[in-house]
């Protein structure tokens, strides 16, 4: 895995989402800050530029003790946040709450984020960040996004979507939970990453 190709896309207040790029690989970062709560765009804004200082770590380790850290500095904001490092080597990170990471390798597909605490949030002082680690050789593809993704779009579309470049993709996957309206149901965070030389093998 030495190529990475990415794309992030925000629609909403709360929501905050990055993909940093350094000399080691890439790290893809979302969080949903709590609606109805004071604070809590500011606690997602927070996560981001606590993970831009932070830089490259490929162990998981880093990741659960940062979110451990923010979780005490962030009040009276709350927030979800997953972190995924994409390395070489395979894919590390940690998360809290109900925003989730996903990888897709053509073969298979693992949620990353399936061990995850989903309450309580980041910023309540006892929440319980999770960190995973998955060896990934094989070209695939990596999604993350808020709950409003998740939580509304249909596993066939999602499907579709990626068999685009990540910036089609992302788009897609935003305007596939949109509302013939034109609103949407929830905040918004997507980021799509093509991992590896050419195509994973076969359909997500």
């Amino acid at each position: 895995m030495r190529e990475i190709q990415g794309q992030v896309l925000v629609e909403g207040r709360e929501d905050r989402a990055a993909l940093l790029e350094y000399d080691e690989g890439m790290v893809a970062v979302v969080a949903d800050g709590a609606g109805g709560t004071r604070g809590g765009a500011e606690a997602a804004r927070g996560v981001i530029e606590a993970v831009r200082q932070m830089g490259w770590r490929r162990e998981s380790e880093p990741w659960v003790e940062l979110l451990g850290r923010l979780d005490h500095s962030l009040s009276p904001g709350q927030t979800t946040a997953v972190i995924v490092a994409v390395s070489a080597t395979g894919l590390s990170g940690a998360s809290v709450g109900d925003s989730e990471a996903w990888w897709w390798d053509g073969r298979a597909e693992q949620a990353l984020t399936q061990a995850q605490r989903r309450k309580p949030l980041l910023g309540s002082g006892s929440a319980l960040p999770v960190g995973f680690f998955l060896e990934a050789r094989r070209a695939g593809q990596l999604v993350l996004g808020s709950d409003g993704l998740w939580k509304y779009v249909r596993w066939e579309r999602l499907a579709e979507a990626l068999q685009h470049p990540p910036g089609e993709a992302a788009h897609q996957l935003v305007e596939s939970v949109r509302y013939p309206s034109g609103a949407l149901p929830d905040d918004v965070s997507v980021i799509v990453c093509r991992v590896g030389p050419g195509e994973p093998d076969g359909r997500p």
